[in-house]
């Protein structure tokens, strides 16, 4: 495992004034939304932050309104790519591939970056386990563009896939190239890779990401009960 080393070196706003921030944001664009003033492109960034924020609560809720608001705006803008794709990502949260990868070949038809299209493809791909596809297009994105989500989008695949070192290390590099101040992509990466020792059956390399992700966003539920989980794992081993 890679020492989690100058940790305090990668500098992201405070999660908990974060988390603040993203509540505001989705109070906001729901204020709108009731009077009808959000654009397209508004109201998919407002599920997407819903999505976000039930995927650091655990909030089964928010994926469910998200869920309902990309219904419903793909009826009303049935050819926008920005709607499409929220939709995507909804029906991947329920695990709706078919029709995720069908919205994407009408946003693929609608104009909708390739680089945006490769990169939902291949999550659906993985999800799946069509990893020989997935595996394609990260690749394909880490040569490109090699930065913080492509290569963490890899390491995750790799991960998946057993290819422990070579997901270590791209985990490494995708973190060390991370240029965002948001806590919340971070976090959730680092979860990722806690969830990748976990599996591996080294706990303390599994308890090291945990509590990387739990400390960077106090409020991450999914990391703070595999933080627990873990903890109550080595003191049993202990005695």
């Amino acid at each position: 495992m890679t020492p989690l080393t100058n940790d305090a070196d990668l500098a992201t706003t405070s999660g908990v004034i974060a988390l603040a921030n993203l509540q505001a944001q989705i109070d906001g664009l729901e204020a709108l939304l009731a009077v009808g003033r959000l654009a397209v492109a508004q109201r998919a960034e407002l599920i997407d932050l819903l999505t976000l924020r039930g995927q650091i609560l655990g909030c089964s809720a928010d994926y469910e309104r998200a869920a309902a608001l990309a219904e419903q705006l793909v009826q009303d803008a049935p050819f926008a790519g920005s709607a499409l794709l929220a939709r995507v990502r909804t029906h991947a949260l329920f695990h709706r591939f078919t029709a995720a990868l069908a919205d994407l070949d009408v946003a693929e038809q609608c104009g909708s970056a390739p680089v945006t299209l490769d990169a939902e493809r291949a999550v659906i791909f993985q999800a799946l386990g069509r990893y020989d596809e997935a595996l394609a297009l990260c690749q394909n994105a880490v040569a490109s563009r090699p930065d913080f989500a492509s290569l963490s989008a890899l390491a995750v695949l790799q991960a998946e896939r057993g290819e422990i070192a070579g997901a270590e290390r791209l985990f490494s590099e995708g973190r060390r190239r991370y240029r965002g101040v948001s806590p919340f992509p971070v976090a959730l990466i680092d979860f990722q890779r806690g969830l990748m020792w976990r599996a591996q059956g080294d706990l303390k390399a599994a308890r090291t990401w945990f509590d990387a992700a739990q400390r960077r966003v106090p409020a991450y539920a999914a990391a703070r009960d595999h933080l627990a989980e873990v903890d109550a794992a080595l003191a049993g081993v202990s005695h």
